[in-house]
């Protein structure tokens, strides 16, 4: 007689399921969370090493150290800037404004002129000249 062994072998688990249950959940978080973006304006800072050409706006605001304010070719009054770019404004289509600030001009004489310009519908753009780099990787 020959007897059977009451013992059964083990299930066994199936790994390419369990890899692609993996699979499935790593890209159910990636497709349900959320990215970081930065809010704050498009800026390039003065001096960037790398820039990016932007098609020519209608209406350049220059502000030098002293705080004075030249729209396209003309010195202006800081207070009579509203009143400018409201003329420039209306003889043209396009409501860009590119501001070419000193690097030595108050933050807050920026953001003045910044304001006037977004509260009037404004496209804005702050320039920057490229840095050259010299050929050498590092210090002596």
């Amino acid at each position: 007689m020959k007897l059977r062994s009451r013992l059964t072998p083990a299930d066994m688990i199936p790994m390419a399921t369990m890899a692609d249950v993996a699979f499935l959940l790593i890209i159910f978080f990636m497709l349900t969370s959320t990215f970081a973006k930065d809010t704050g304006l498009d800026i390039t800072l003065p001096k960037a090493i790398t820039s990016e050409a932007l098609p020519k706006r209608e209406v350049t605001i220059w502000v030098n150290r002293a705080g004075q304010l030249k729209v396209n070719k003309n010195w202006i009054k800081p207070a009579d800037l509203a009143l400018v770019l409201k003329r420039e404004f209306a003889q043209s289509a396009s409501r860009g404004v590119t501001i070419r600030g000193d690097e030595g001009v108050p933050y807050g004489t920026i953001v003045t002129v910044m304001d006037t310009a977004k509260l009037l519908g404004a496209d804005i753009t702050l320039a920057a000249e490229i840095e050259v780099q010299s050929s050498r990787a590092g210090p002596n």
